[in-house]
C-alpha cells in the first residue's frame, strides 16, 4: 500500500502539549518514509502557542498496512489538519466505488427519514443556539450543539456513501469543522465567545440552505462558507486570563464576573508614567468594589491583599504598586483552577455513581407519517362523521315510519357508544394534525437580528408559549403574516437607539411574541414598546389617499380607524424602503387570517408601543356547526364565532337612528337581518332568535336554531361564490347540502 499523508497542523495541537513529529517517527515504523517539511515552527516546551505556529509536511509511505491501521496511529490528531490518501494497492478500488456512488441510488425510505432527521436537527440547533447566546460559556449547550453537529455529520456521511453530492459535501464539511471547534470549547472549559456563537448561527443558516438546495435537486454555492469556518476555528475574541468557566461555584463565578472586568483596565492604566484625576479615582472605586465582594462572600485572603492595595495605592511606588496587582490576578486565577478541579473530580465521582446503561439506548416516542396520509384519514373521520348523522336519522325513521320501536332503541343505544368512539378518534387524529408554534417561532430570533443589523437598530425578542399547537395547515399559512408583522414592528414602530434614548426609553427595543389557547382559538400576539400607531395620521393618509371623508371618518371609533390599516395599498410611512412603506403588509396579513377563519385586531398607544392580535380556529379539519333555520333554508353557523343565544319577540326589535337594534344586558345590539341580503322570507312569526357575537356587539336575526354538529367544511368554488356571507359547505346525513355563514366576523 501506498499513502500520501499531509499534515497541515496548527496551534491546537500545541495547546494540547504535542509534538508532530513524534507521528512522523511512528509512520517510519510503518514502513519506507520520504518526509516533505514545508513549514515548521513548533513551540518551545515553555513557551504560549500562537497563531504563528505550524507544522505542515507531506509525507509519503509504502507499508504492507491497512488504511484503518494508520488512520488508527494518527487518529488523536485527524480532526486538527491530516488527510490520508490512498495512492497505490488494493484500496485503490475506493476511486471505483467513488464513480459508484455518483451513479448510485440512495433508499427512497432511508433519503426520507434523512430528510426529517436534518429538520429536526437544524430546528433544534436554532433554538439551543438561541439559548448559547445568552449563556456562550455552558458546557451542558455547548455539549448539545456538538452533539446536533455530530449527529447530522454522520446521517449525511452514510448518505454520501450511496451518492456523493456536492450540498451534502458542503454539509458534511460544515459539521466536521463546527464539530472541531465545539468539542475545544467544551473540553478545554472556556466556552465560546460572542462571535463564535453568531459565526454559529450563520452557519445553521448556510446548512439550512444547503440542504433546502438538496432536497429541491438543486445545486448550492457554499465557498463563502469556508471563510467563516475559519474565523470560527480561529476567532481571537478571548476573554482575559481570567475565564468565566460554567460550573464553577457561584460565589467564584460572581467574583469573576466583577474582576475580569477590572483586570484587563488596570494592565492598561499600569503601562502609563502617570495617572490623571479620573484614572486615580477608578482605581479607588474598583479596588473598593473587591474589597466589599471578597468580603461578603467569604474570600478572607484575597480580602486581605486588597486591602493592602487599597492602602498603598498613592503611598507606595507605582510600578511597584502595579506588580502587586499583577500578583493578586494570579491569586485569582488560582482559586479559579483549584476550583474547576474540584468541581470536575465531583463531577467523575458522580459519573461513576450514576452510570445508567439506558444513557447510551436510543429511544423515540414518535412514530414519522407522511402528512398525505393524516389528511386521508382525516377525509374518512370526516365522511364518518357524516355517516354518523345518517344513522342517527335512519334510526329515527324507524320508529318513525317503520314502526319498529325496539330495534330503533336498540340502534339509538349504540349509536350513543359510537359517538362516543367517533369522538376519541376525530380528536385523536386532530391532535395528530397538531404542531406547536415554535416550529414557526425559531426563524424569528435570525429575522429580528438582521432585520435589526440592516436598520441600525437594537432589538430584543422575547418568545413566549411556543408549546402551543396549532393545525399544520394554520401554522404555515400565517408564516408570511408573522414576517410582515415583524418587519413592520422594527421598521415602523422601534425607534433609532438615538430616538430611544432622548425620549428616556433603553436604547434597546423590546419585541414580544406570545402564543396561548382562549377557548376553541389559538391568539397569537405580535407586541413592540416603539413610538406606537399615530391615529390622527391615519386618519389623514386615508383622506389624502380618497378612501374616507372627513364626515364618514368623524363617526367612526378610534378602533374602526385604526382598521383602516389593513385596507389595501395604505401605509403611513412617507418614504418606501425596501423592507415597507408600499403598503402591502398590513394587507397580506388581514387577508390570509381572514381566509381561514381567523381575525386581526390591534391596539396601540402613542410612544408606547403596538400590539397586534391573530385569532386562530384550533384547526381547519372539522368544525362545530350551529345549523338554523332561515326561511325554509337550513344554514350552518360556525359555533366558535356565536357567544351567546337568545330568543326574542318582534315587538322587542326598536329603531334607533336608522337601524334595528335590541336592548340587552345594558347594551344596545345592532341586528343583522342576513335572510333580508340572501332575498330569503322568514316564516318566524312573534319570535325570532338572535345569534349575539363573542363581543356581544350585534346579533344575527335567524328563525330558529336547529342543532349542533361536528362536521368537515369545504370551501366554496370561487366560481359558486354569490354572496360574501357564505364561506364554505358541508353535507348532512341525509345527503342535503348546507352552506356556512360568516356572519358574526
Amino acid at each position: 500500500m501506498k499513502f500520501l499523508i499531509k499534515f497541515r497542523l496548527g496551534k491546537s495541537v500545541f495547546e494540547r502539549a504535542i509534538d508532530p513529529r513524534f507521528y512522523i517517527e511512528d509512520l517510519k515504523e510503518l514502513g519506507e518514509t520520504e518526509v516533505k517539511i514545508i513549514r515548521e515552527n513548533i513551540p518551545a516546551p515553555d513557551e504560549e502557542p500562537t497563531d504563528e505556529h505550524v507544522f505542515e509536511a507531506d509525507v509519503i509511505l509504502e507499508t504492507d498496512r491497512t488504511k484503518e491501521e494508520v488512520l488508527e496511529l494518527l487518529e488523536f490528531i485527524l480532526e486538527d489538519g491530516v488527510e490520508v490518501e490512498v495512492l497505490e494497492g488494493e484500496e485503490s478500488a475506493e476511486k471505483k466505488e467513488e464513480t459508484k456512488k455518483e451513479e448510485g441510488e440512495i433508499p427512497q425510505a432511508l433519503l426520507e427519514n434523512y430528510k426529517l432527521e436534518t429538520e429536526e436537527i437544524l430546528s433544534r440547533l436554532r433554538g439551543t443556539l438561541e439559548e448559547l447566546a445568552e449563556n456562550p460559556g455552558s458546557v451542558e449547550l455547548i455539549n448539545e450543539v456538538f452533539r446536533s453537529f455530530h449527529t447530522l455529520k454522520g446521517n449525511t456521511g452514510l448518505i454520501i456513501s450511496y451518492r456523493e453530492e456536492p450540498n451534502l459535501k458542503y454539509i458534511h464539511e460544515i459539521t466536521h469543522k463546527a464539530e472541531t471547534v465545539l468539542q475545544k470549547a467544551r473540553d478545554s472549559g472556556i466556552g465560546l465567545t460572542d462571535r463564535q456563537v453568531e459565526i454559529l448561527q450563520e452557519l445553521v443558516d448556510r446548512l439550512d440552505d444547503l440542504f433546502l438546495a438538496f432536497s429541491e435537486g438543486k445545486e448550492e454555492d457554499a465557498e463563502d462558507v469556508f471563510e467563516l469556518l475559519e474565523e470560527l476555528g480561529s476567532s481571537t475574541e478571548k476573554k482575559e486570563e481570567l475565564k468565566q468557566g460554567e460550573g464553577l461555584p457561584a460565589d467564584v463565578s460572581a467574583l469573576l464576573n466583577v474582576a475580569s472586568q477590572y483586570i484587563p483596565v488596570y494592565r492598561e492604566l499600569c503601562s502609563k508614567e502617570e495617572l490623571n484625576e479620573e484614572e486615580e479615582d477608578f482605581f479607588r472605586r474598583s479596588l473598593l468594589t473587591l474589597h466589599k465582594l471578597t468580603k461578603e462572600l467569604g474570600f478572607e485572603e484575597l480580602n486581605k491583599k486588597i486591602k493592602e492595595l487599597q492602602n498603598a495605592f498613592g503611598n507606595v511606588d507605582f510600578k511597584e504598586f502595579c506588580q502587586n496587582l499583577e500578583e493578586l490576578a494570579n491569586d485569582l486565577q488560582k482559586l479559579v483552577e483549584e476550583k474547576s478541579k474540584e468541581v470536575k473530580k465531583e463531577e467523575k465521582r458522580e459519573d461513576k455513581k450514576s452510570f445508567d446503561a439506558s444513557k447510551y439506548v436510543t429511544r423515540t416516542s414518535y412514530l414519522k407519517i407522511e402528512e398525505s396520509m393524516v389528511r386521508d384519514l382525516m377525509d374518512i373521520v370526516g365522511e364518518l362523521s357524516v355517516f354518523k348523522e345518517w344513522i342517527y336519522l335512519f334510526a329515527s325513521k324507524l320508529q318513525r315510519t317503520y314502526g319498529v320501536p325496539e330495534a330503533a332503541k336498540e340502534l339509538k343505544d349504540n349509536i350513543h357508544r359510537f359517538r362516543s368512539l367517533m369522538d376519541s378518534l376525530q380528536r385523536t387524529v386532530l391532535e395528530m394534525r397538531m404542531i406547536p408554534v415554535s416550529t414557526l417561532f425559531e426563524r424569528f430570533p435570525k429575522l429580528v437580528r438582521d432585520l435589526s443589523r440592516t436598520l441600525g437598530k437594537k432589538v430584543k425578542l422575547e418568545i413566549e408559549g411556543g408549546d402551543t399547537k396549532l393545525d399544520k395547515v394554520i401554522v404555515e399559512k400565517i408564516a408570511e403574516p408573522m414576517i410582515h408583522l415583524i418587519r413592520n414592528a422594527i421598521d415602523h414602530g422601534i425607534e433609532t437607539p438615538e430616538e430611544r434614548e432622548a425620549l428616556g426609553k433603553p436604547i434597546e427595543g423590546h419585541i414580544r411574541i406570545r402564543a396561548f389557547q382562549e377557548g376553541g382559538n389559538v391568539v397569537i400576539e405580535v407586541s413592540d414598546d416603539g413610538r406606537g400607531i399615530d391615529v390622527e395620521k391615519v386618519r389623514q393618509k386615508a383622506i389624502e389617499k380618497g378612501l374616507y371623508t372627513e364626515e364618514e371618518l368623524s363617526h367612526m371609533s378610534e378602533e374602526e380607524i385604526l382598521q383602516i390599516i389593513f385596507q389595501p395599498g395604505f401605509s403611513t410611512k412617507e418614504q418606501a424602503t425596501e423592507l415597507s412603506g408600499r403598503g402591502v403588509g398590513m394587507d397580506v396579513v388581514a387577508s390570509t387570517i381572514r381566509e381561514f377563519g381567523g381575525e386581526v385586531s390591534l391596539q396601540t398607544q402613542k410612544a408606547m408601543g403596538t400590539t397586534v392580535k391573530l385569532l386562530l380556529p384550533l384547526t381547519l379539519a372539522i368544525r362545530k356547526i350551529l345549523l338554523v333555520r332561515i326561511g325554509d333554508v337550513t344554514f350552518g353557523v360556525p359555533a366558535e364565532d356565536v357567544g351567546e343565544v337568545l330568543k326574542i319577540g318582534r315587538k322587542d326589535i326598536k329603531s334607533l337612528k336608522g337601524l334595528k337594534v335590541v336592548y340587552h344586558r345594558d347594551k344596545v345590539l345592532e341586528l343583522d337581518f342576513v335572510n333580508e341580503r340572501l332575498g330569503i322570507q322568514s316564516t318566524a312569526n312573534g319570535t325570532v332568535t338572535l345569534l349575539i357575537d363573542n363581543a356581544l356587539t350585534r346579533g344575527v336575526v335567524v328563525d330558529e336554531v336547529l342543532s349542533t354538529i361536528d362536521t368537515v367544511v369545504k370551501p366554496l368554488p370561487s366560481s359558486l361564490v354569490t354572496s360574501e356571507d357564505i364561506s364554505g359547505i358541508t353535507i348532512l346525513g341525509d345527503g342535503s347540502i348546507v352552506y356556512i355563514l360568516e356572519v358574526l366576523k
